[in-house]
C-alpha cells in the first residue's frame, strides 16, 4: 500500500489551520469559499453536491473526498470531533500503521438502552424510520436483513468519522450515497432548523448497516476509537474572510 495519506476535517467555521498541522480542511455550506485558504479545499469544487449540505450535513465534505481524492488513505474528522491520543490528535503515522491489520478506524461504539430504531423514532420521528426502510427496500432489498439487524441492535457507531484505504472508503460511498439520495428525492425535508439535516442523521446509521453487510461479505476487521470532543478548537476571531464580520 502506497502511504498518501488525507486527513479531512470537516468545518463549518473559519478555522486556524496551526492547530491542525497534518490534517487538510475542507470547508462546506454557504461561506465555505469566504474561509477557503489556498491550501484548504471546499466541497463546492470539481465533482459535488455542496448544494445540499442543508440536509446532508458533513456528508457534502464526504462526497467530495470520494469523487475527487486521489490519496491512498483517507480520514474524516470534525472541527471538535478528533481521533484522540489521550489530548493530542492521532498522527498519519498511526493509522497508516493501523490499516496494515485493520479495514476501517472508527469512533467508539454507543451502547443504548432502547434500540436503534426506537432511539431513531425518538429524535427524528416515525417517518425517518419508514423512509430508511423503503429505501433499502427499494435500492438494497438484499441488504435488508443488514438493516433489520441494526435496527433492533443496541449499539450504534456516529459522527460520519472514519479512517481507511481510498478503494474502502469509496465501497462505504458506494452503499451510502444511493441510499441518501433515494431519501432526498422521496420525502419531504423537515424545515426545522435541526430535523432538516435529517439526510446527515440518517447517514450516521447506514455506516452501522454497512459494516454488517461487509461482515457477511468478507472477514472485516474494524478498529475502534476514542473520540477527543474539542470545545476550544482553534477558530479565527475577527477574520477579514469571516462572513459574520462584513455585515
Amino acid at each position: 500500500m502506497n502511504n498518501k495519506v488525507e486527513l479531512f476535517v470537516v468545518s463549518h467555521k473559519k478555522l486556524d489551520r496551526s492547530f491542525y498541522p497534518d490534517r487538510s480542511i475542507i470547508y462546506v455550506g454557504k461561506h465555505s469559499d469566504f474561509y477557503k485558504e489556498e491550501q484548504d479545499f471546499s466541497d463546492n469544487s470539481g465533482e459535488n453536491i455542496a448544494d445540499l449540505n442543508y440536509t446532508y450535513c458533513e456528508c457534502t465534505a464526504i462526497y467530495w473526498i470520494y469523487k475527487n481524492s486521489n490519496a491512498d488513505v483517507v480520514g474524516v474528522e470534525h472541527y471538535r470531533r478528533f481521533f484522540r491520543n489521550f489530548f493530542n490528535l492521532k498522527s498519519k503515522k498511526y493509522f497508516v500503521k493501523k490499516l496494515k491489520k485493520y479495514d476501517y478506524i472508527l469512533p467508539f461504539q454507543y451502547y443504548m438502552i432502547n434500540t436503534v430504531k426506537k432511539d431513531l423514532i425518538k429524535h427524528h420521528g416515525q417517518f425517518s424510520y419508514d423512509i430508511l426502510k423503503e429505501a433499502f427496500e427499494n435500492v438494497f432489498p438484499e441488504h435488508l436483513d443488514c438493516f433489520n439487524k441494526v435496527m433492533n441492535s443496541h449499539h450504534l457507531t456516529l459522527f460520519n468519522m472514519m479512517v481507511a484505504k481510498k478503494s474502502d472508503f469509496d465501497k462505504y460511498c458506494d452503499f451510502i450515497f444511493p441510499i441518501l439520495d433515494y431519501v432526498f428525492k422521496n420525502c419531504e425535508i423537515p424545515t426545522d432548523p435541526v430535523q432538516r439535516r435529517l439526510v446527515g442523521f440518517l447517514s450516521e446509521r447506514l455506516m452501522n448497516i454497512f459494516l454488517e453487510k461487509e461482515k457477511k461479505e468478507r472477514k472485516l476487521k474494524v478498529k475502534h476509537r476514542l473520540v477527543l470532543f474539542s470545545y476550544k478548537y482553534k477558530k479565527v476571531e475577527n477574520c477579514d474572510k469571516n462572513p459574520a464580520k462584513m455585515r
